[in-house]
């Protein structure tokens, strides 16, 4: 017999069983007497038997697959995350499918069991759209930003906030006072690392942040064709909803590097938004001629792998990418499964010391 062609009435009838048996017996669904599963199981396996995926998940109402919703996949930092979750993923016999489009209304046409959202200002739009109708189970990823959820979303979270303390304080150790910020978005974003950087430098800069804080917003360039031109080569893109745009962080770094030159401003130090952002900053200074850290102590964020690409290596706090899309998937899955849950968990971070910070005390 064709093995495409088998059908559960052709293993019942060589099992010598009913149909409803098979189905209960290859589905682990209700009770069948245990000589008799293994007549069925044995008759499927010789018949090369096996049930259609599709099928199985609409009888069931579980696909065994989880959606990472997540556009923004020039980011080293989400890739890392994707990979987290896949392995986790595939210990709990799941799989992760990516969709890097982050088209709402195609989730309702994915068959997928739960979502991790990339960040909580995504999840904060999906609630508010097509969330309030659609319940799928969502976890998200969560970086201390302020956001207001209409429904309660179980949390995974590097909390920014402390990272950017931790990375400040270890400055102030090394002796440095004068530290500045470099980031993708202005003086006026509610994004929790520019946040926390504002009030620790207030007792340094007397509420003159705004000119030590440095972004490459199109606004922000001083007017600078060049860098303009740069920053709309960069492949990052400008949308309706910030929260949802693609960056290139690698450029930005660059365009903020040459900031810095350019303004000549009389800091020490700069904590970056992110390791790519940190490492074409570096580059840019160092094309240059500026030394790190000699002329100016640079530390980044994420402890992605971008750090080991960096000359000289870079001082990063480490947030752990890979642990933070595991603990997501994790999340996401005893959910699904109607375990108890936390509904904010937080991931570990940790400095790592590199080649980019100098003592100056």
């Amino acid at each position: 017999m064709d093995k495409q062609t088998v059908t559960r009435k052709d293993v019942a009838r060589k099992a010598g069983v009913s149909v409803s048996v098979v189905s209960r017996a290859l589905n682990n669904s209700g009770y069948v007497n245990a000589e008799k599963k293994q007549r069925v199981l044995a008759a499927a396996e010789e018949m090369g038997y096996f049930p259609h995926p599709v099928a199985m998940s609409l009888q069931k109402r579980r696909t065994k697959q989880i959606l990472y919703f997540c556009k923004d996949l020039m980011n080293s930092y989400y890739i890392q995350m994707y990979q987290g979750m896949a392995r986790t993923a595939r210990e709990r016999g799941y799989m992760v499918v990516l969709n890097g489009n982050i088209d709402f209304s195609s989730i309702r046409e994915t068959m997928v069991d739960g979502i991790i959202m990339p960040n909580e200002s995504v999840t904060e739009y999906y609630l508010q759209t097509i969330g309030k109708n659609y319940h799928l189970p969502v976890v998200t990823a969560s970086y201390g930003n302020a956001v207001y959820f209409p429904k309660s979303v179980p949390m995974v979270e590097s909390d920014m906030h402390q990272v950017i303390e931790l990375a400040v304080n270890s400055l102030r150790k090394k002796g440095h006072k004068k530290i500045a910020l470099a980031t993708p978005y202005g003086y006026q974003s509610t994004e929790s690392r520019s946040q926390t950087w504002w009030r620790l430098m207030e007792s340094v800069f007397k509420g003159k942040q705004g000119d030590y804080l440095v972004s490459c917003r199109r606004e922000d360039l001083d007017e600078d064709e060049e860098l303009v031109k740069m920053l709309e080569q960069s492949g990052s893109d400008d949308t309706e909803q910030p929260f949802l745009r693609r960056e290139n962080f690698f450029i930005e770094g660059e365009i903020i590097g040459r900031l810095l030159i350019k303004r000549k401003l009389d800091v020490t130090a700069v904590v970056c938004f992110n390791d790519e952002l940190a490492a074409g900053l570096c580059g840019e200074l160092r094309q240059h001629g500026f030394q790190v850290p000699e002329q100016i102590s640079v530390v980044g964020i994420d402890g992605s792998y971008i750090r080991q690409f960096t000359r000289p290596l870079l001082s990063t706090v480490s947030v752990y990418p890979e642990e933070h899309g595991a603990k997501c998937a994790e999340v996401l899955i005893d959910l699904i499964e109607g375990k108890k849950i936390r509904y904010v968990t937080r991931v570990p971070m940790k400095l790592l010391e590199g080649e980019t910070i100098r003592d100056i005390l």
